[in-house]
């Protein structure tokens, strides 16, 4: 095995194509694919590494990252209806999840790959596009394999600051949809204290100016309010599908385990809300949404 393996990399949407990046500045030759034509090669003109336009060239590769927009995604791109699989990789091959999934279904698509010898981990991130662009996110990782999960380890420590190990596979992804209940919900909050406020008679940038130096500060107040929402510019980077998406697998764990949640169940609401009134836009004009209503 050479010093460095040979990576695959699956999606290079917003968080995917700094993330890729990172990959290659990190020293490692990298097999580029979107499904999107032309996205490949014009990231591969741009930063390296070699773009392929048919999938089944991934099985070249010995890690591959993933970072799409579903768990169903993920394992439609890997195996057939039949349990088989589309790609044909060689046993051993490590496919590194880094994707916002549910760990129910990445937990059956472990099991898929596994029965071809090949083995997947959870990876997802947090820290948005600013810390991908940095290669300082945050990834929460689950592995049944341990030898799997250090092999994985070197490539992903390319794109972040800090890897938490979380147990089995599955456990990354379920603390991913956790941790994002907690920013949608802050958010969801903040919104809310800020259209009162304002019908109070109070100033919107004065009241976030305040809250970021109070006890009601969240990665939100800091980073999303200020020029996304005082500032009008709507391009934090997180699309509304998507963080609706993580809440709605935060519920759904929470149904599963027969807990009594009643702030998850809130909160994922109020988001699906804001997502039948305005669709697939930036996840800060939720706060239009809601303050329309």
């Amino acid at each position: 095995m050479s010093e460095k393996e040979l990576v695959g990399f699956v999606g290079l949407g917003v968080m995917g194509n700094p993330m890729s990046a990172n990959v290659i500045k990190g020293g490692y030759d990298v097999l580029l694919y979107d499904a999107m034509e032309g996205v490949a090669a014009k990231h591969a003109a741009e930063v390296g590494g070699r773009a392929v336009a048919d999938p089944r060239d991934l099985a070249e590769a010995s890690i591959i990252v993933t970072m799409l927009p579903t768990s169903a995604i993920v394992r439609s791109v890997f195996v057939n209806e039949d349990g088989s699989l589309k790609i044909p990789f060689k046993p051993g091959t490590v496919i590194a999840d880094m994707s916002s999934s549910d760990p129910t279904e990445t937990v059956e698509t472990g099991r898929l790959l596994a029965a071809h010898g090949v083995h997947l981990v959870d990876a997802p991130v947090s820290g948005g596009q600013p810390r991908a662009v940095d290669g300082t996110l945050t990834i929460m990782l689950g592995a049944d394999d341990e030898a799997a999960a250090q092999r994985a380890i070197p490539v992903i420590e390319t794109m972040s600051r800090g890897i938490y190990r979380t147990g089995k596979l599955g456990t990354g992804d379920a603390m991913k949809a956790l941790n994002n209940f907690i920013a949608g919900a802050a958010f969801a909050a903040t919104s809310e204290a800020l259209i009162a406020g304002e019908k109070a008679g109070l100033d919107r940038a004065l009241m976030v100016e305040i809250i970021n130096t109070s006890t009601g500060q969240t990665f939100s107040s800091l980073n999303v309010f200020g020029p996304h929402v005082v500032g009008e510019q709507w391009s934090s980077g997180f699309a509304l599908p998507l963080i609706t998406k993580d809440l709605r697998i935060a519920r759904e764990l929470t149904r599963s385990l027969g807990l009594n949640s009643p702030i998850v169940e809130t909160a994922t609401s109020q988001w699906e809300t804001a997502l039948e009134a305005l669709g697939n836009v930036d996840h800060s004009r939720a706060y239009q949404a809601w303050e329309a209503k």
